[in-house]
């Protein structure tokens, strides 16, 4: 690694402690959003490109249930909520701030004229036929009058007044101004922004207020986003302001493979969730990311999923090129070239869902594991216990159905690779999980019927009591 990549990095590690903020998980971030549904503050997420940020967002949305169900935009919502996203990278000051006269103010101007025009043709014609010049002054008085009644109306500065009115509109009038009864407005890319936009939105992200005017009601909760100001991204570091800090909540966030297969299953493609089912560590690749690579992330697998259900719809064979080019363009060719491979052949993968469906004695899955050992591959073994931990403790099978096939994959592991699973790797995967314990203990309990299971029992018990002994915490199983 070069120095600079190892500088980079070892900024990326600490950004989140130069900011003197606390690092959460996917599912802590959903709480802190949930708890301050109602407080007015405003919660902003800081965390790397492509990690889920929207996403999280989009996710509390889709689960939020309105206290009184609405109608909005011709949608009625029942169980969930808007998300109305605002890219305040492409904003300009003027986009809140600077108002002009409105549309409908402007036709209003346009006829008035019409009319004028009319009016001075008819006096002219008076004039012609040798109407007095007195009543001639007079008229045109009273025009000139009623026009520049009109033009200070619309020069007036925005207010209470001149809203209800028309008068006045922002250039983002429609959006402010036609927000749902409850929803979140979502501002991304906060310090990717022009910093005069940042400030323009400082009495609206704290008050929900522009010029005086209150246009964020208490149903709408604001939700910011932004990268780590940390070398690696164009960022105008807005949040080392006073004046910023105090008027946001910042989170740090880290993407974490078990949430995201739960936001995955049933809206990607089986073939991503699949896949990084087997291969957790492409679900992110910083290291491509730092070398300025094109990288894998949780957006980026979102767009090769569409992207495999629009070939799947046009039945276009995955394996064509123009499939495979674009699943490399979005993930990189390193990862996109072993990802296609899994789609011609799942044989270059031992996908965990099959040691939970399918792992008994004569069948094929095993005979792979045994050959595993067989060739002592012990970086492939724990790997594979590595996702095999994440998937139970995402998805959380009944441990009545999965104990029986479990426990002979462990029966059939390495003594030290199956205590590492039990004491290490569903410990990390159980991380931020609530119901893991409750889960773990269950599992536990029918794991201990099975006889493969017990041949390891004596090691496992004496690895289970050195761990309680060095971290003081509870057994895993």
């Amino acid at each position: 690694m070069s120095k600079k990549a190892a500088e980079t990095e070892g900024q990326e590690e600490t950004f989140f402690r130069k900011l003197g903020i606390p690092l959460l998980g996917i599912q802590a971030v959903r709480n802190a959003i949930e708890l301050n549904r109602d407080t007015g503050n405003t919660i902003c997420i800081v965390g790397e490109a492509g990690i889920g940020k929207t996403h999280i967002t989009k996710q509390v949305g889709a689960v939020r249930v309105p206290r009184k169900p609405f109608t909005w935009r011709g949608q009625e919502w029942v169980t969930s909520v808007p998300v109305i996203p605002f890219y305040l990278a492409h904003l300009q000051p003027e986009d809140l701030s600077v108002p002009y006269p409105s549309r409908a103010k402007q036709s209003d101007m346009i006829a008035r004229s019409s009319q004028l025009a009319q009016l001075a043709s008819f006096v002219r014609e008076r004039y012609l036929q040798g109407t007095k010049e007195r009543t001639l002054a007079e008229e045109i008085s009273t025009i000139l009058e009623g026009q520049i009644v009109d033009i200070a109306k619309n020069v007036a500065f925005m207010d209470e007044r001149t809203k209800k009115n028309g008068t006045m509109e922002f250039l983002i009038n429609k959006e402010l101004f036609d927000l749902p009864p409850e929803g979140i407005l979502f501002f991304d890319e906060y310090n990717r922004a022009d910093r005069g936009v940042v400030k323009s939105f400082f009495t609206l992200i704290e008050d929900g207020e522009v010029h005086g005017i209150r246009i964020i009601h208490p149903g709408i909760q604001i939700i910011a986003a932004m990268n780590p100001s940390d070398g690696q991204y164009s960022v105008n570091e807005a949040e080392k302001d006073p004046a910023i800090k105090r008027r946001l909540c910042f989170l740090a966030m880290n993407y974490n493979v078990g949430s995201w297969l739960n936001y995955a299953r049933g809206k990607f493609h089986d073939m991503v969730v699949e896949y990084i089912e087997a291969n957790n560590s492409a679900l992110y690749d910083a290291k491509l990311r730092l070398a300025s690579k094109v990288y894998p992330c949780p957006a980026t697998w979102e767009k090769v999923s569409k992207l495999l259900q629009a070939a799947e719809a046009a039945k276009i064979p995955f394996d064509s090129d123009g499939v495979e080019a674009c699943i490399c363009g979005h993930v990189g060719e390193a990862v996109g070239s072993q990802f296609t491979a899994y789609i011609k052949d799942k044989s270059t993968v031992i996908p965990p869902s099959d040691i939970l469906n399918k792992y008994t004695d004569r069948s094929s899955v095993r005979r792979k594991v045994q050959t595993l050992v067989e060739n002592q591959r012990f970086d492939l073994l724990a790997e594979l216990c590595g996702n095999l931990a994440t998937l139970l403790l995402s998805s959380q099978p009944d441990p009545t159905t999965i104990a029986a096939k479990l426990a002979v994959f462990l029966g059939d592991l390495p003594s030290d690779t199956a205590t590492a699973f039990i004491v290490q790797k569903l410990r990390t995967a159980s991380e931020g999980v609530t119901t893991a314990p409750a889960y773990l203990t269950t599992l536990s309990r029918e794991l201990s019927t099975q006889l493969p299971y017990q041949r390891h029992i004596k090691s496992i018990t004496d690895a289970l009591a050195k761990a309680r002994k060095e971290t003081n915490r509870p057994d895993p199983l």
